[in-house]
């Protein structure tokens, strides 16, 4: 992306995490409940070490030519549009994410070509940013 303005570098919220989350909280408690306390604790480091890391690599960036999401470490997905190609854009918030305070949004470039971003804080924002650099390409 060298040679572009990046207007927004968001990473996505801790909740996109929560089943790892949990189940790291999940192994803690079995660990301090049982005799394997300090494999417990371990274990949950571990799991939670994993979502620390998967976090500070996964990113939502908008340039001035494109948007690009880049998701997880062991499994990861990676997926970018051109501005210029983008034709609709939604956003949404579920009851969970209006606690949270961040939604969900969803670009389309074609008839089923979708790429979605769960879990992005100040959600408005970030559309609004998109929809300013269309305005560079009408």
């Amino acid at each position: 992306m060298e040679g572009e303005s990046v207007f927004e570098n968001r990473r996505p919220s801790w909740t996109l995490w929560w089943k790892q989350i949990g189940l790291a909280v999940l192994v803690l408690l079995a660990g301090i409940g049982g005799d394997a306390a300090i494999g417990g604790i371990v274990g949950a480091g571990l799991v939670f070490g994993y979502v620390v890391f998967s976090r500070a690599q996964s990113r939502y960036i908008v340039t001035d030519e494109r948007i690009k999401g880049k998701i997880g470490v062991l499994s990861k997905e990676e997926m970018e549009y051109r501005i210029a190609d983008i034709r609709s854009i939604g956003s949404s918030q579920s009851i969970f994410e209006r606690l949270v305070g961040h939604g969900t949004i969803e670009f389309q470039s074609g008839a089923n070509n979708k790429l979605i971003w769960h879990g992005v804080p100040e959600y408005k924002e970030v559309t609004n940013t998109v929809r300013e650099q269309q305005r560079q390409y009408e």
